[in-house]
């Protein structure tokens, strides 16, 4: 005959409570883990789009023995379907610059937020090479800037400084290159 012990109807009970003690860190552990991968995933692209606007800027129009000048729309068009894949693309401002020895001009800039290109700005790169004289190169300056946004947004405390998850974030990057113009 089998017997039957007074504490086995307990034990049910303790996988439930404890189930449900560690379901709520398992699913922020998995929020977190979205969010984190998209963050990564936004930092990748919003740096691969700065790099390939500068690229093209440089190699775009080189041909033999017939240069052509840069065209803004093609800048613009390869820079925004870089980033058409982002879940925040509206914030996405860019800005194209050249340095001429000293000399800025704005090439073109999509959704800009009205700076100029100057020595000042991030966009003020000069050669290194060339110092105090007329620089050889053109630098070629490409400025993506992308907000964030968490893809599962959990509670957030901003005054407290306590975040469920990874909170709205600015990315920028720059990309320069030299080339000649």
């Amino acid at each position: 005959m089998k017997r039957i012990s007074p504490h086995t109807g307990c034990r049910a009970g303790h996988s439930l409570v404890e189930f449900a003690l560690l379901l709520p860190l398992v699913l922020l552990l998995v929020a977190n883990v979205v969010n984190f991968g998209a963050f990564m995933y936004g930092h990748i692209t919003v740096v691969n789009a700065a790099r390939t606007g500068a690229q093209y800027m440089v190699l775009g129009p080189a041909s033999y023995a017939n240069p052509q000048p840069i065209d803004s729309g093609s800048i613009a068009s390869l820079i925004t379907s870089d980033v058409s894949t982002l879940l925040n693309k509206a914030s996405v401002t860019v800005r194209v610059c050249t340095n001429n020895g000293g000399t800025f001009r704005k090439t073109m800039a999509l959704s800009e937020t009205g700076t100029a290109c100057a020595a000042g700005n991030t966009d003020g790169y000069t050669d290194p090479e060339v110092s105090g004289s007329p620089a050889l190169y053109v630098v070629a300056t490409v400025d993506v800037t992308y907000t964030y946004q968490p893809i599962i947004p959990l509670w957030d405390f901003p005054l407290l400084h306590i975040h469920a998850t990874l909170p709205p974030t600015t990315l920028h990057k720059t990309a320069v290159m030299r080339m000649i113009e």
